[in-house]
């Protein structure tokens, strides 16, 4: 279902340069889990915080089938409500720039998302081929990797069990961004502590069908600078580690905290200080929203 990009009931006309307001903010702490998340909430799963002016909850999904579902479902409400929507996923929204060349043959990164999504398998469960997709990606270099890392037991051809020399690429091992946020995992490291790999994998095509399916409402940033309804961003909740630690209530799992701080901070920032944010960064490598914001963030949550 495609959707136009024009005025919609509620939001009035906005005069060239000026900022829109959000309404809604949403941070997504996504998982790769293998199997449906316990019933009771527990670390390591999918974590869906959503915050407007008067009200904030979060929400625990399962599964990436059931977090998909509840993301449309809520964007769909904010469409229908005349609301703006800014939504924030804590993985990276792309690979470092040459990557996307080299596996699809064009440098735009949503040529990636849709390469992903039609290789991924991801079923209602979680069961998915993310390792086999890499191992299919490596299998293009002559070099070892870029991706690496995998589970005790697995015994893919071309995934090297231990982080190999990045060498031989036409493209660098880790993002602008990703050397200028302190702690940032590289896109290719699959297991491990602080591994991000494979959430980009499994949550790239699940982004490509919110895409798909809201057309020219919606935009990602820093990849498009045109204005819509709804306007997706990469996040990481590290950057307020310690106000996120100080502001976590008794018994809240860290992930469900994360995302809860990190979505009323955003969500407090003057418009126009979270319109420049969310326009800044590379266009083909993509950029952590908040990055260097830092203290304007956690001002926000103190106003």
């Amino acid at each position: 279902m495609q959707f136009g990009a024009g005025r919609r009931k509620g939001h009035t006309a906005h005069p060239e340069g000026a900022a829109m307001d959000i309404d809604t903010v949403i941070m997504v702490d996504w998982s790769a889990r293998s199997a449906p998340s316990p019933a009771k909430r527990t670390k390591d799963a999918i974590y869906v915080a959503e915050r407007t002016a008067s009200a904030g909850h979060v929400t625990y999904c399962r599964t990436r089938a059931a977090a998909q579902a509840h993301l449309m479902a809520r964007l769909e409400a904010a469409r229908a409500e005349g609301r703006r929507v800014l939504a924030g996923f804590d993985f990276p929204l792309a690979y470092p720039k040459g990557f996307a060349q080299a596996l699809t043959g064009s440098a735009d990164p949503f040529a990636v998302w849709d390469w992903m999504a039609g290789t991924i398998k991801d079923d209602p469960k979680n069961a998915n081929n993310r390792l086999d997709v890499a191992d299919l990606i490596n299998a293009r270099f002559d070099a070892p990797g870029p991706f690496w890392s995998h589970p005790v037991g697995k015994t893919p051809a071309h995934v090297p069990f231990r982080k190999p020399p990045h060498r031989g690429f036409a493209f660098a091992e880790r993002r602008r961004v990703e050397q200028m946020a302190p702690g940032a995992s590289t896109c290719f490291q699959l297991y491990g502590n602080g591994a991000v790999a494979s959430q980009t994998l499994l949550g790239l095509p699940r982004l490509w069908a919110l895409r798909q399916h809201f057309g020219d409402a919606l935009a990602v940033r820093p990849f498009e600078d045109r204005d819509a309804p709804i306007l997706l961003a990469e996040v990481y909740p590290a950057i307020l580690s310690a106000e996120i630690r100080r502001r976590q209530r008794p018994g809240e799992v860290p992930d469900a905290a994360q995302v809860r701080v990190l979505a009323s901070a955003f969500a407090a920032l003057p418009p126009r200080h979270l319109d420049a944010i969310l326009r800044e960064g590379c266009p083909e490598e993509g950029w952590i929203a908040g990055l260097g914001h830092q203290a304007a963030l956690i001002a926000a949550l103190e106003a």
